[in-house]
């Protein structure tokens, strides 16, 4: 079991609990919570990162998608990566569980997570670190 895994199984209900918005519905009728997190880069890697998420396998992508995953964003300032997605699933741990098993996404992490390190102020074991929502205009 990868760091992932071990931090979407054991996890996800802190995040849930911890970070998520109130779910709200769109214009389009379908209801979304959003999550934001943030970590640090490992010093010298942030080019890599980049070029990797400049091409990101489709792979990757698809199994966000199926994991009911949309406007997923990651954001880059003074050593920090800040992520931003919403979930439209009803099943947010299934979810997570289901990408967290896949085989090309745990590929995907062997390289993106050596690029990372968790903030100072991380929950042991926690890997991206939940944020709170301090406002949001629909």
């Amino acid at each position: 079991m990868n760091i992932h895994q071990l931090i979407f199984l054991t996890l996800v209900p802190i995040l849930v609990a911890s970070c998520a918005a109130e779910p709200r519905t769109g214009n389009t009728g379908e209801q979304a919570t959003r999550y934001g997190s943030v970590i640090r880069v490992k010093p010298g890697k942030l080019e890599e990162y980049k070029a990797l998420h400049a091409n990101p396998w489709p792979g990757v992508n698809r199994m966000l998608k199926e994991a009911h995953i949309r406007n997923y964003s990651i954001y880059y300032r003074d050593g920090y990566l800040f992520s931003y997605f919403e979930y439209t699933g009803s099943d947010f741990e299934a979810d997570m569980a289901l990408m967290a098993a896949d085989s090309l996404t745990r590929e995907w992490w062997k390289l993106t997570d050596p690029c990372q390190l968790p903030v100072e102020t991380a929950a042991e074991g926690e890997w991206w670190a939940p944020m709170e929502e301090v406002y949001h205009l629909e």
